[in-house]
């Protein structure tokens, strides 16, 4: 009776059942938890699922699970040639996510120049496209030629870059209370900013002029308070400003180019998924 339950519970743990295991809960979105068995079986059964098979399936997990910095610290060393360049598509879109575009565009501009990279072209270009736009007079190299197919999305990218504003002109805008708020977008803020400066510094000047010298201190600090706000905040708001016009461009950009798309045709086609765990 003893062996019997020793035997099914050894039946549990075989390669087969531990990977399907690791693709059910893949399916399921529980990507860590998959990543956990992931290892399970590789270290149960070093021999089950390829090298390769392992890296893009950790990669995948990692990705989806949003722990890039761990993505970025998987070891290359046992992909296989032909799978070095979807292998490193998860970590530059990584450095993506982690707002390291410039390091992203370093490892994309390294790509191009393998033997292979004509087999991946397109996913090279989508992302070629993407840093071009979103890294714009910063870029490394001129992905221009590579626009192709997507001079619609370079047109609008141009649009949102000609609407962005200095914030420095903000600030000095807002010398003029409340005028900061108007170059930044922000009338109605703008409107109230002038009106309170304005009225404070009516009080302040009438308690003043009426001897009233500690209510006018107490005015006139709080009418200067407001007037440094108006100042700074033409500043701040105008920087935000700019960000909102970048974050709708980043929308644009991936419901465009839908560069997750890829790294999922990526995993089914060489990682460890529910095509290899019937």
């Amino acid at each position: 009776m003893v062996f019997a339950e020793e035997s099914s519970l050894y039946d549990d743990f075989t390669a087969e059942k531990i990977s399907s295991f690791v693709c059910s809960l893949t399916e399921k979105g529980e990507y860590y938890r998959a990543y956990v068995e992931l290892l399970r079986l590789n270290s149960f059964y070093p021999s089950f699922i390829d090298t390769s098979v392992y890296g893009i399936t950790s990669n995948y997990l990692f990705y989806k699970s949003k722990r890039y910095n761990d993505l970025l610290g998987l070891d290359s060393s046992g992909i296989s040639d032909n799978l070095y360049i979807p292998f490193s598509l998860f970590r530059i879109d990584s450095l993506i996510r982690l707002d390291k575009k410039k390091d992203a565009e370093s490892e994309l501009i390294s790509l191009y120049g393998r033997s292979d990279s004509g087999t991946y072209s397109d996913y090279l270009k989508k992302r070629a496209v993407y840093l071009s736009i979103l890294n714009k007079k910063n870029s490394k190299i001129d992905f221009y030629n590579k626009f192709t197919g997507y001079e619609e999305l370079s047109v609008y990218s141009d649009s949102i870059y000609k609407q962005q504003k200095n914030p420095f002109i903000g600030a000095l805008a807002g010398l003029i209370p409340g005028m900061g708020y108007v170059y930044a977008g922000e009338r109605g803020t703008g409107i109230v900013s002038m009106i309170v400066v304005g009225a404070g510094s009516a009080v302040t000047y009438a308690s003043y002029s009426n001897g009233l010298d500690s209510l006018a201190i107490v005015t006139g600090v709080i009418t200067f308070f407001f007037y440094g706000g108006s100042i700074a905040g033409g500043y701040m708001q105008t920087v935000k400003y700019n960000d909102r016009l970048m974050e709708t461009l980043e929308m644009r950009v991936n419901r465009e180019l839908m560069p997750e798309r890829d790294l999922e045709e990526i995993y089914f086609k060489f990682g460890l998924n529910s095509n290899d765990c019937k």
